[in-house]
């Protein structure tokens, strides 16, 4: 079974770029272009991963990454974001995200971020424990 990911980014060409990189690494990919949704779509839950824009016109994604992690969601979250610094990763370690991916990136670079998020395990559950 496909790794589900939930892209949360009010940006439509970012949410367009991620869901075709990650659809073509195997992943199954849905998009919501603003938080409110989103966060319901999440706390439903149903997804492996969660990635999050920090700046959404309805909502901060760190206010997001909170209720999440208040909620005890249990998925983890991937923020990516080019507003990333040192103050701003220390923000959202205390609201229980440790996972980020600096704008601008690569591929590979999405891809890996993706997969350390997941705990290493791939785009397809049924393959855990065997090398991409």
């Amino acid at each position: 079974m496909k790794k589900r990911i939930l892209v949360i980014d009010d940006e439509e060409i970012f949410c367009d770029l991620l869901q075709d990189l990650l659809s073509e690494a195997g992943y199954s990919v849905e998009t919501l272009q603003s938080s409110i949704p989103g966060a319901a779509d999440a706390l439903l839950g149903g997804f492996d991963l969660i990635t999050l824009d920090l700046n959404m016109p309805d909502a901060q994604g760190i206010e997001l990454a909170r209720l999440f992690h208040d909620q005890a969601l249990g998925t983890p979250v991937l923020v990516i974001s080019g507003y990333l610094n040192e103050q701003l990763i220390a923000d959202l370690s205390g609201a229980g995200i440790s996972h980020t991916l600096p704008k601008p990136f690569t591929r590979g670079d999405l891809l890996g971020a993706v997969e350390n998020a997941l705990g290493s395990q791939g785009p397809d559950t049924s393959q855990q424990g065997i090398s991409q």
